[in-house]
């Protein structure tokens, strides 16, 4: 279901705005980006996992999972520190309980872990390739199939990284 968004009036011949689309208080970029989506900065990890709790949010959370999100969780805080409460910490606990329960409808969701997790993560930075291909390589390497969920932690950071790239001056 679509929601057509507020757009403030303006000229006919005045271009649309950062803020005129997007709900923003203080500074703008003084330029729009190409596709006027993205700031200067990208779209940081926490915003990808954001996302991939809204494309995979019902799918009950598994060992890859709780690997991708521990590693994009690490590389939000600049390196291999996991906080003892973080993101990553709580995916692995929604394994430890998947594992015990028999059917999906009361198993732990990826939306269950991942809503807000641009607000859980104390360190957060846009999105590079490196970040991609380390959570790519976790959720493979603790995943029973040869290939990451579409839609996923890893599948949704290697786009977030593409539009990075793509989106640089």
């Amino acid at each position: 279901m679509n929601q057509r968004q507020p757009i403030r009036p303006q000229a006919a011949d005045q271009a649309v705005d950062y803020g005129d689309v997007f709900g923003v208080t203080g500074a703008t970029p003084s330029s729009p980006t190409p596709t006027g989506a993205v700031d200067q900065s990208g779209i940081t990890i926490g915003e990808a996992l954001e996302a991939t709790a809204i494309s995979v949010g019902d799918k009950p959370v598994d060992r890859g999972d709780a690997a991708a999100i521990r590693a994009a969780e690490a590389r939000a805080a600049g390196g291999n520190v996991t906080q003892r409460s973080g993101l990553g910490a709580k995916a692995q606990a929604a394994v430890n309980f998947n594992d015990r329960v028999a059917y999906d409808y009361n198993k732990i969701t990826i939306s269950d872990v991942l809503s807000d997790a641009s607000a859980k993560l104390p360190h957060d930075k846009a999105v590079t390739s490196e970040d991609a291909d380390g959570v790519r390589g976790a959720e493979l390497s603790n995943n029973t199939e040869a290939m990451p969920t579409p839609g996923g932690v890893a599948d949704t950071m290697a786009t977030a990284a593409r539009v990075n790239r793509d989106d640089k001056p």
